[in-house]
């Protein structure tokens, strides 16, 4: 168990901002699948009491929520004339980009075309437990709003999903981006394309790469790159932000203000508008 207070980190906003698909909020709780890594977090007065030890936190966890990185100053370039932006930015306090696995979110964002992100998860949560592996972690006892008998499986590796057959990856509720998802696994496991190798590649270069598999283009690249790469220059446009970008930016967002960070700005956006949208429909 580990206590940590960090400024601009809200594990809730993270957990609902659309980067992420396992990491799962239990009121003031959260329970999150990295890799082969297990964590169960607890958010109080003082900040957040981690399940992991002092070493797995400096080690692993510092680097995967991004926590060297100063978000300070990423507001700086904002206009005082832009309004909604500097209302997106002061909602969303506390989002920053995971440097997230390259693989996973591979398959994860081919998943996300046209899907909701409640079917997102539900789908890459189907994918886990067939294909992937059952952590052996029990619930620790700080954890109080978690079913103790819940499991938890690793995502499944490249080779796990290269061999899977095309009807059982359609009864995880994949539906045309089943052939994608095959297709992208084999390339990976026969390294017809090396995911950690095209990280030398400059931005362009990457989403090149990225766009060679099938199933992949322009947005999912860039959401790839964005949060599997931590290439924070990358600004996805999907159904969200277009939306927004419509209504407040006649259709053509500054993007040269935010130049080398542009992603973390699309996150204030996206989580800004989600959250509005839902708010006004209630």
């Amino acid at each position: 168990m580990f206590r940590i207070e960090y400024p601009y980190l809200d594990m809730k906003k993270i957990a609902d901002s659309g980067q992420i698909f396992r990491f799962n909020v239990y009121d003031d709780e959260f329970s999150l699948v990295a890799g082969d890594k297990l964590l169960f977090i607890k958010e109080d007065k003082n900040g957040y009491i981690l399940s992991c030890s002092e070493k797995e936190f400096n080690e692993f966890w510092l680097d995967y929520f991004d926590l060297s990185l100063d978000y300070g100053d990423f507001e700086k370039n904002i206009p005082e004339t832009d309004v909604f932006l500097k209302d997106a930015a002061k909602y969303s306090y506390g989002i920053r980009i995971l440097n997230q696995d390259k693989w996973e979110m591979l398959i994860s964002f081919i998943i996300s075309q046209r899907k909701s992100i409640p079917a997102i998860k539900s789908s890459i949560e189907k994918l886990a437990k067939v294909y992937g592996k059952k952590i052996d972690m029990k619930i620790p006892e700080f954890i109080k709003n978690i079913d103790a008998d819940t499991e938890f499986y690793t995502f499944p590796t490249p080779k796990e999903l290269a061999n899977a057959d095309i009807e059982a990856l359609n009864a995880c509720s994949l539906g045309y981006r089943s052939p994608y998802i095959e297709a992208s696994a084999k390339a990976v496991y026969r390294k017809d394309i090396d995911l950690n190798a095209i990280d030398s590649l400059d931005d362009e270069e990457l989403l090149k790469a990225l766009m060679s598999l099938k199933g992949v283009g322009i947005k999912v690249a860039n959401c790839v790159a964005l949060f599997g790469y931590h290439r924070i220059a990358a600004f996805p446009i999907d159904v969200w932000i277009k939306r927004m970008i419509d209504e407040h930016y006649d259709g053509e967002f500054p993007l040269e203000l935010y130049k080398g960070y542009a992603g973390v700005i699309q996150q204030y956006i996206f989580y800004y508008g989600r959250e509005s949208a839902k708010h006004s429909s209630n």
